[in-house]
């Protein structure tokens, strides 16, 4: 009785600007995917000082937060006239540097790849590009501005990076429940995920700009 009181369609339809904003925001997040990525975050941060983890993750974030303003404010010109890229490109690119750092992750630490000291460059990268904001929520955010707005998806980019902050900012506490041990094998995990997601990314981004040239053939119905 109570559900056929309620307006029809989900709340981005009824909810007006509000509910455009949640909505996007949860897809936003979504796309982010702070809690998969728990494991990848205390494994980047676990040689740093309990202080030093607090303010890559605060670093972290506002800087991915930062490159999806700009790109919710200037995002189809930077792509179109400013790099003269385009999605394609930008996915083949992002997917390459996440493979990388998935392989980093996988492999034992030595002589490859050392966890790096300098709390700014882990911050920025990889932690901010690609692992919180890679092609993927660059994408989104800029077909969200182009259906709600600059202004709404602001707005949408912060309600969802507030979320994402605090399960970063947390990220160790969530891993202690589960054991180191667990939290390492689940880490390890899904470094081989984040790889295939790579992976997946480059063939999208390749398929898309092949596209261009060899189009596929319709079939008549």
């Amino acid at each position: 009785m109570v559900l056929a009181m309620l307006p029809k369609g989900g709340i981005a339809d009824w909810a007006g600007p509000l509910g455009l904003i949640v909505h996007h925001s949860l897809l936003l997040f979504a796309v982010v995917n702070p809690i998969g990525n728990i494991p990848t975050y205390v494994d980047l941060t676990r040689e740093l000082e309990k202080k030093e983890r607090a303010r890559v993750m605060n670093m972290a974030v506002v800087t991915a937060l930062s490159v999806v303003v700009v790109f919710a404010l200037v995002g189809d010109w930077s792509l179109a006239y400013l790099f003269n890229v385009n999605v394609s490109e930008l996915e083949i690119a992002g997917g390459i540097l996440l493979f990388i750092v998935a392989l980093h992750g996988i492999l034992p630490p030595g002589q490859l790849y050392q966890h790096p000291k300098d709390r700014v460059m882990v911050a920025v990268f990889p932690i901010a590009f690609p692992i919180m904001v890679g092609p993927g929520a660059i994408t989104v955010t800029i077909i969200t501005t182009q259906s709600i707005g600059q202004v709404l998806m602001v707005l949408t980019a912060v309600v969802a990076f507030a979320l994402v902050y605090l399960i970063a900012q947390n990220a160790h506490r969530l891993m202690r429940l589960i054991g180191p041990y667990a939290g390492t094998m689940i880490a390890k995990l899904l470094y081989i995920f984040l790889a295939a997601k790579a992976v997946g990314m480059v063939l999208d981004g390749a398929g898309a700009f092949l596209g261009q040239f060899f189009p596929r053939v319709q079939t008549p119905p």
